[in-house]
């Protein structure tokens, strides 16, 4: 009992005298600052120090956003394209080769167009191959400067539309020539011009490749100098293939230009343009 009563009065004198030593902030002349004002102030003193705060250059650095195109079925058909490319590569090695001398030598001579005209099944394989790019790059600039109508449009058949559009002008074409040179018996002279036309195809078949896979994956920035690039090589084989025309038929226009002249709008200009005329059409309607 007595030892009860010694821890109840050492209870009482402890809170008396803790009660005593407390003294309210609010009752002093002066403020107290707290722990944390101390440490927000000498935080912002390091920051108002630090080096790269003394700076006057200001860096905006604003995100744009980035939206998400699907590109899959791009992707499978240009890499198909490539396979198809490197299958006609391995099936004969010499083929190109033999292309790239007639190419660059218009006078080419009866041997290297034999070489090339007998072998029939990579000539065939190499005409698929322009129809296939040409369609492409057809559909990116569809894509590029319609794209609002091309969006309506299930991707996969405007790309087979493309394609198929070229494949009938060339085979209504190759029918029209071989019809004409045995009508009025020029078969030689119907000959060396179907094989000129699908000679520079076959070339532009290759260069024009790289530049469909740029436009299919290459940023927006890229765009307008790509397509300046395609549009003057394409005008430049054109041009070849047009003065290779000319030579061949030298002989049989060679009293009146008139006649080529209407032979080129007839056979060159008017196809593209029926091709041209389908498309707006197309993309309008």
């Amino acid at each position: 009992m007595f030892k009860f009563v010694h821890l109840f009065l050492l209870c009482c004198i402890t809170n008396v005298f803790s009660a005593s030593a407390k003294i309210e902030a609010s009752s002093l002349p002066f403020a107290v600052p707290s722990v944390s004002a101390i440490t927000n102030k000498q935080y912002d003193s390091l920051l108002l120090q630090h080096p790269m705060m003394s700076s006057r250059v200001v860096i905006n650095a604003v995100e744009s956003p980035r939206y998400f195109t699907n590109k899959t079925t791009d992707f499978y058909i240009l890499l198909a394209i490539c396979v198809f490319l490197g299958i006609i590569r391995y099936m004969n090695a010499r083929y190109f080769d033999n292309l790239w001398a007639v190419f660059k030598s218009p006078s080419y001579s009866s041997a290297s167009r034999e070489q090339l005209e007998t072998a029939g099944i990579s000539n065939l394989l190499m005409n698929l191959l322009f129809c296939m790019v040409g369609g492409m790059f057809m559909y990116y600039v569809v894509k590029i400067y319609s794209p609002i109508t091309a969006s309506n449009i299930n991707p996969l058949l405007l790309m087979l539309s493309m394609m198929g559009g070229l494949a009938v002008i060339y085979s209504g074409k190759y029918i029209a020539v071989r019809f004409g040179g045995w009508a009025f018996r020029l078969d030689n002279i119907s000959d060396a011009y179907i094989f000129n036309i699908f000679l520079i195809n076959k070339v532009l078949a290759v260069i024009l490749l790289p530049f469909v896979l740029f436009l299919a994956f290459a940023d927006a920035v890229y765009i307008g100098p790509i397509l300046i690039i395609a549009s003057i090589t394409i005008s430049l084989l054109f041009i070849s293939r047009y003065l290779r025309s000319w030579q061949v038929f030298s002989s049989f226009f060679q009293h009146s230009k008139f006649h080529f002249f209407t032979y080129l709008c007839a056979s060159e200009i008017l196809p593209l343009a029926v091709l041209m005329k389908l498309l707006v059409r197309m993309l309008l309607y």
